[in-house]
């Protein structure tokens, strides 16, 4: 057993060398709460045919030392961080599962110095809070009276793997036998959302998400939430998998890694929305038709809403094709409406920490309540609305309830369906349109870090946009087309030097060409 000391606590942990010798990539692997780093020796055979791996046990797990503090998942975050430093590892990729992933979460967007990619297994960022309530209270149950885990884990294991083994539940038992309560329901909970939400939003990393398709527990819709509050991310469910799909899927996980790191490797840090949203608009679009196709089934006589909320050139929204003037300058009605018509549903703490970030919990909710009861009667106390609600609300959601269409929200389509054509002759046709559409201020008049991030993402995507254009004409000895469009680039990319010097060799050709 390899171990270090941190400040007299022991981190059990294992550093493999990769068995291809040119290899310089090293996976890092977090195992969830009440597990061990055993839970990985299914996958570990294959991921090291391409990777140096470390794998550990977090404390109070396997036969890591517990410590006195509290378990918390900044302090387990530092517990990697130290383990990360002490043994040189220079880059790195993260893989965490379940709970475990919440520490992945953690360093993507608090100390993302060393990581390339993120990929989490299973990963609950937002569990229901009352459910989860009841699911630890349940989990609580059966462990009264018991010293660790193991009571729990004969009750879950049939449930967490598919198709379950001796071997298996051997590997899993042995972990949850080593794990107090104290220690598994202080990490155990669903109080590190509102967090990790943060630091996910915060995160430039490339990020995968797996989940099982037989997993009951975290099922595939709760991996999908992420894509709420980071659509770079990319979702897959593994099929014949539960929540041990690392378990149940070995060969099929390490394919599905390996190609997405490969695809990452020479890729900036941060990856194009438009690659890894198709998951994000299907959902979001599935809701939103399930929610009319409901309304229409309940309520036969109501005619639906429509709602047009322009953007781009300008705030104006339009209900039922008649424009509501006032009201918008209130109670920040505009940008929740914006947002709302982008995203189609989002959580109220998700509201909170978008619109009112530096105001205190309560203080954000608060605001948020009257908010949101401003823009309900602006939409529904309108002359123009038809019967039935427009903005709908409970507990912890809010979302539109109406057909809504969206100039940003087709932006963002025409550059998703420009960025995935396999043609080069209609990508640049696709490309020459959008470019020859885009506007110098998009968006003004929205300066909340949501919006300012989105219009960086749509000028980056411009900017590639020109920039491949330039090159294109370029190589067809266009250079009058070329220097456009590298002029257009420089716009962009103010301190490129290389492309400066690229546009003033296309402007001499071109000079050339046209006076001889």
């Amino acid at each position: 057993m390899t171990r270090l000391k941190r400040d007299g606590l022991t981190i059990h942990y294992q550093h493999f060398e990769s068995e291809d010798p040119y290899a310089n990539e090293t996976l890092v692997l977090i195992h969830g709460i009440g597990l061990d780093m055993y839970s990985w020796d299914f996958v570990l055979p294959y991921f090291r045919q391409h990777y140096h791996i470390l794998r550990y046990d977090l404390r109070g797990h396997g036969s890591s030392d517990a410590g006195s503090e509290k378990r918390t998942i900044d302090l387990l975050t530092e517990d990697l961080i130290f383990l990360i430093k002490k043994l040189s590892i220079e880059t790195y990729h993260l893989i965490g599962q379940g709970f475990g992933g919440l520490i992945g979460v953690n360093i993507a967007g608090q100390r993302p110095a060393r990581l390339k990619t993120l990929i989490l297994f299973s990963v609950p960022l937002h569990y229901p809070k009352q459910m989860g309530e009841r699911v630890t209270a349940q989990r609580r149950q059966l462990v009264e009276g018991h010293d660790s885990m193991l009571a729990m884990g004969k009750r879950i294991v049939d449930k967490i793997c598919y198709k379950p083994t001796e071997t298996k539940a051997a590997t899993l038992l042995n972990a949850y036998k080593k794990v107090s309560p104290q220690v598994y329901f202080e990490l155990f909970h669903t109080e590190f959302g509102k967090e990790g939400v943060k630091s996910l939003r915060k995160a430039k990393v490339p990020i995968l998400i797996l989940s099982g398709s037989e997993d009951i527990i975290f099922p595939p819709q709760l991996s999908n939430a992420i894509l709420n509050f980071h659509p770079n991310a990319r979702c897959y469910t593994v099929p014949e998998a539960a929540f041990m799909i690392q378990m149940d899927q070995p060969k099929l996980v390490t394919d599905w890694v390996n190609g997405f790191i490969k695809r990452h490797h020479q890729s900036p840090a941060c990856v194009s929305l438009l690659d890894y949203d198709y998951q994000k608009l299907l959902t979001s679009e599935m809701y939103s038709e399930i929610r009319g196709l409901m309304q229409d089934s309940n309520e036969p006589s109501n005619q639906a809403n429509r709602l047009l909320v322009n953007t781009i050139h300008g705030f104006s929204a339009y209900l039922n094709g008649n424009r509501i003037f006032e009201g918008w300058g209130k109670r920040k009605a505009k940008q929740l409406l914006v947002y709302l018509s982008i995203q189609q549903s989002a959580t109220r703490e998700e509201l909170c920490d978008i619109f009112w970030p530096e105001a205190g919990l309560d203080n954000a909710r608060n605001r948020l309540r009257v908010a949101l009861h401003h823009l309900k009667q602006l939409l529904e106390k309108s002359e123009f609305a038809h019967d039935g609600p427009i903005l709908i609300t409970d507990r912890e959601h809010v979302f539109l309830q109406a057909n809504v269409n969206s100039d940003l929200q087709s932006l963002i389509d025409k550059i998703r369906m420009s960025t995935a054509l396999q043609r080069d002759e209609e990508k640049v046709e696709a490309f020459k349109k959008l470019l020859s559409d885009r506007t110098h201020n998009i968006m003004p008049g929205l300066y909340e870090d949501w919006f300012l991030d989105m219009r960086s993402w749509i000028e980056k995507q411009w900017a590639d946009m020109s920039l491949y254009l330039a090159d294109w004409f370029e190589q067809k000895k266009d250079v009058k087309a070329a220097a456009y469009y590298l002029k257009m680039s420089c716009a962009y990319y103010e301190e490129d030097e290389e492309l400066k010097d690229r546009l003033r060799q296309a402007q001499r050709h071109s000079f050339k060409n046209e006076y001889p």
